[in-house]
């Protein structure tokens, strides 16, 4: 494994996005005016660079397909794991293909997506747009009264909200279950053979929340409550 660090000056317009193929994003609020990125590799093409207010890290893969297919299945696969520290003003965009994604802290709108693997958001005070295509996606945290969305087509969604949130609630699944054990006034809820329906209002309703899942589950619960433990089947990526 390899390891290199950059470090980015940064404004009040700086951006960040991330786009990592293989491995793990830690993204974390820092008080220093600069990006620290540390990022551990193998098999894999890191780069850091600056386009206009945004700062760009990737992390691809340095290998072609049959390569690929040869490092799949033993200990020596392509892999990064990468954390970024950065003022909590910053707006973030990041993406894992396939692996683990952590982001807590941000202040500004935040977009989080996962191919396969898992989603993990906590503490952010900007808008949110969050999804898996497979895997596991989870806030924890208050909500700021802006437009928020959490999506994913195979796989479960679980918000812990403070019970003083403020959102109207739209959420749905075609295969699976919609459950809010938040007080949510004006409740509509259509209950199907496979699937369902819910709406609502938390609170005064000034934000909006929007919950879409296609097959799995979406869980509503309060923040004070413990996390229920997520299924433990995985992908690998150590």
């Amino acid at each position: 494994m390899k390891t290199v660090q950059f470090v980015e000056p940064v404004d009040e317009q700086t951006k960040l996005d991330v786009m990592v193929e293989v491995g793990t994003v830690t993204i974390r609020p820092s008080i220093h005016k600069e990006i620290h990125i540390e990022a551990t590799y193998r098999h894999m093409d890191v780069w850091v660079e600056r386009q206009g207010d945004t700062v760009v890290v990737r992390a691809e893969q340095e290998e072609d397909f049959l390569q690929r297919l040869t490092h799949l299945f033993s200990s020596d696969h392509a892999k990064a794991d990468v954390v970024i520290d950065l003022p909590a003003h910053c707006e973030v965009q990041a993406k894992t293909v396939t692996g683990t994604l952590d982001v807590e802290g941000i202040l500004a709108p935040v977009t989080a997506r996962v191919i396969t693997g898992q989603l993990t958001l906590r503490d952010l005070a900007g808008a949110i747009y969050a999804k898996t295509v497979t895997g596991q996606l989870t806030y924890s945290g208050p909500l700021s009264e802006d437009n928020h969305r959490f999506e994913t087509v195979t796989g479960e969604i679980v918000l812990a909200l403070p019970a003083d949130t403020n959102a109207e609630l739209s959420a749905q699944t075609t295969t699976g279950s919609v459950r809010c054990q938040l007080p949510l006034n004006n409740r509509q809820e259509e209950r199907h053979f496979v699937g369902g329906k819910l709406r609502g209002t938390l609170g005064s309703g000034a934000g909006r929340i929007k919950a879409k899942i296609t097959t799995g589950s979406l869980l509503i619960r309060g923040l004070k409550e413990k996390m229920p433990e997520l299924s433990t089947e995985k992908v690998e990526y150590a």
